[in-house]
């Protein structure tokens, strides 16, 4: 045998041993399972009803919600436009605060939209908080689709 071929066979050598001991090692590795992250619990408020929807803290950090209140402008109530979701049907929606990181979708009507501001005909009561930015991923989570990234 002729040097060139005795160097093949040690580096092949060296290859074989070095894949086994690396298999074998990557084997005794244990893998790490995540739990999946919900950002958002809903609670059933009766049979073709909107959910309640209950938020984590993370979720309400992440998503840096803030809202505003239902106001009287005369004798009409008014909200920021910002806050309007409307459903496939094209019906306006808005998200209301009925707790500590609970939100509940309200129906509202719609009388005038004037820049930011809507002018409603039917709707929460003056000073009901709702939801401005954040609404769309409430609405996601009510949808079944927050957090599905």
């Amino acid at each position: 045998m002729n040097s060139q071929t005795t160097l093949r066979r040690a580096v092949l050598g060296c290859v074989v041993a070095i894949a086994v001991a690396t298999s074998a090692g990557c084997a005794e590795i244990e893998s790490v399972t995540a739990e999946p992250y919900e950002p958002a619990a809903l609670e059933s408020t009766g049979p073709d009803k909107p959910a309640r929807i209950i938020l984590t803290d993370e979720a309400v950090d992440r998503v840096a919600l803030q809202t505003t209140e239902v106001k009287p402008l005369g004798k009409e109530l008014t909200v920021d436009h910002a806050a309007l979701v409307f459903d496939k049907a094209g019906k306006p929606w808005v998200f209301t605060v009925v707790g500590p990181r609970t939100y509940l979708r309200a129906a509202i009507g719609i009388e005038e939209v004037q820049n930011n501001l809507v002018i409603l005909s039917a709707g929460p009561p003056a000073g009901t908080q709702v939801v401005t930015v954040g609404a769309i991923e409430l609405w996601g989570a009510e949808l079944g689709i927050a957090g599905k990234h």
